[in-house]
């Protein structure tokens, strides 16, 4: 049996496909404008990490001028991932219905309306509508970044352009800590007001783009049956200028979307509905409903929902978004006192965070999802489990006290009088943000905009993205009480078991998807279901001639 299965992609000695020989001569053509259209559309990614990174620095000054009570704080700061997780969904129907790019539109729309209002907040519930208003176009910003991006990204360097939704949602984080630094020496009366409705601006930058410049996703357009359009689009931005390039692109989308619609070759992407009609004639509704549940569980359509899902999920559970919020916190119980050692080391983190992502844009093509993802995981275990070690070796593990850290006076001056301690659990906090921003950060933007076909594509990475910002919304809600629970060193040590989790699934789950188009991406889900392989064993490599 395994002697018959396809070689791994990356040891393949087959010729490429013609579509993928020609994509690696139009990776040298990646004009202006497809630079432009990918880099436009991740500026709404942007926009959430500046929102995160503002509003560390926002709430203190809010807190002193509204007198919000503790609770409210808490709202106001933790209400952002639970309007995104609402969003995300919201967003995979309209991006379907109404195009990709008025979906940015509205992302760009909601996220301006929300700004504004929030700089004009005078009481706490207008604050929560300004913050629901930008919640839920975070959450549209997040579904619709990775997903443009991959429709019209070469199939080559897919990985590349995809995973610069990590490096804008990097880049804001750290534009959202410079602007806080410089505007708090502004007055307190209106310091806040500054920065929250300086996120108007790029919203700004990006509904005029979408509105004027963009065009719309080639794939959606075959979707909607305009073809001439689809093949302009293909034209000016995915196969730099090449008409014969495009034309033969074209007719693979238009084969891979007939194919999926009507159930020949990748039936089960459509559910099987001739067959389940015909099945189910003379059961009951609960016969039938159990039939094409069994048909839908047992389609590759599932096993894309399941490696996207998980992907998110592992992505979130292993504790990132905590230590992005808690930080100068976590640092603290390192043994860092001083204010401007916290800050350092937190800066630093920000720094190493955005560098490796960089690192990831260019290895993602050129190494593969799924190695990167082993690397990943693996350095993220040993990285939380060095944490969590050093913690209960310094004596600093206490579960007491109002907040995080509870330790004595006599357990915090020995904190600060081991440096080599100190300087291991730092090194270990930049190294884990190192190896998750090289691995499961971007790639799981990157996985889940490609694997879906084309009908399910935008609600399926809706679906997905409201998984993530649910996950992270729990995770950095739950990261204090659960520290109280079972000691600092617990949950490092419960993050690091979790991430060893996703180890198994990467192997038993995720496919290499390096260098395919994302409708060969798509058919070879249905050939592999279909000859009842695991991903083990098929790499999405070349189909044998």
């Amino acid at each position: 049996m395994a002697t018959s299965s396809p070689p791994p992609y990356s040891e393949s000695k087959e010729l490429e496909p013609t579509s993928l020989r020609k994509d690696a001569r139009n990776q040298k053509q990646l004009g202006f404008f497809t630079w432009f259209c990918v880099l436009l559309s991740t500026v709404s990614a942007m926009l959430m990490g500046y929102d995160i990174g503002i509003m560390s620095s926002a709430i203190l000054f809010i807190q002193e001028e509204l007198n919000l009570s503790l609770f409210e704080e808490e709202v106001i700061v933790g209400s952002l991932n639970l309007f995104a997780a609402v969003g995300s969904l919201g967003a995979g129907f309209i991006a379907n219905f109404l195009g990709r790019r008025k979906a940015l539109l509205i992302s760009s729309a909601l996220f301006l309306v929300g700004a504004v209002i929030l700089a004009a907040s005078v009481n706490f519930g207008w604050l929560v509508v300004g913050r629901l208003l930008t919640g839920l176009g975070v959450g549209f910003a997040m579904m619709i970044a990775p997903l443009y991006s991959a429709e019209i990204s070469p199939a080559t360097v897919r990985g590349f352009l995809v995973s610069f939704t990590e490096v804008f949602v990097n880049v804001g984080i750290l534009l959202g800590y410079v602007i806080g630094f410089a505007f708090q020496f502004l007055s307190s009366a209106y310091n806040w007001r500054l920065m929250l409705g300086a996120g108007a601006l790029p919203a700004i930058f990006l509904a005029v783009g979408a509105l004027f410049v963009l065009p719309e996703s080639p794939r959606w357009l075959v979707l909607q049956g305009r073809n001439e359009e689809a093949k302009h689009v293909l034209i000016d931005v995915v196969c730099g200028k090449d008409e014969v390039e495009a034309q033969q692109r074209l007719e693979e989308i238009i084969t891979a979307n007939e194919e999926e619609g009507g159930g020949a070759g990748c039936g089960c992407f459509s559910g099987g509905t001739k067959k389940s009609s015909n099945s189910s004639s003379g059961k009951s509704p609960l016969g039938s409903f159990l039939s094409d549940l069994r048909r839908f569980l047992t389609s590759p359509l599932a096993r894309m929902y399941v490696i996207a899902i998980g992907v998110n999920f592992f992505q979130q559970a292993s504790g990132i978004d905590a230590l992005v919020y808690y930080s100068p916190v976590v640092f603290k119980q390192a043994g860092v006192h001083d204010k401007i050692g916290k800050l350092g080391a937190t800066v630093g983190m920000g720094v190493v965070k955005l560098a490796f992502v960089f690192v990831a844009t260019y290895l993602l093509d050129h190494v593969g999802r799924k190695k990167l993802l082993y690397v990943s995981a693996s350095g993220v275990i040993a990285c939380l489990t060095t944490v969590a070690v050093t913690f209960v070796l310094l004596g600093l593990n206490s579960a007491k006290g109002d907040s995080l850290i509870g330790v004595s006076d006599q357990k915090a001056e020995t904190a600060r009088s081991s440096a080599a301690g100190e300087a291991v659990t730092i090194a270990a906090i930049l190294a884990y943000v190192a190896f998750f921003s090289v691995g499961f950060g971007p790639i799981s933007y990157v996985l889940t905009s490609e694997i879906f076909p084309l009908r399910h594509r935008s609600t399926a990475v809706g679906v997905s993205v409201f998984v993530n910002r649910a996950v992270s919304g729990t995770v950095a809600l739950t990261f204090l009480s659960i520290a109280k629970a079972i000691t600092p060193a617990g949950i490092f040590g419960l993050f690091a078991g979790i991430t060893t989790v996703s180890l198994l699934f990467v192997w038993l789950m995720v496919p290499e998807t390096k260098g395919r188009t994302l409708e060969d991406i798509a058919h070879l889900f249905a050939s592999s279901s279909h000859q009842g392989e695991g991903s083990r064993d098929v790499e999405l490599a070349p189909a044998t001639k």
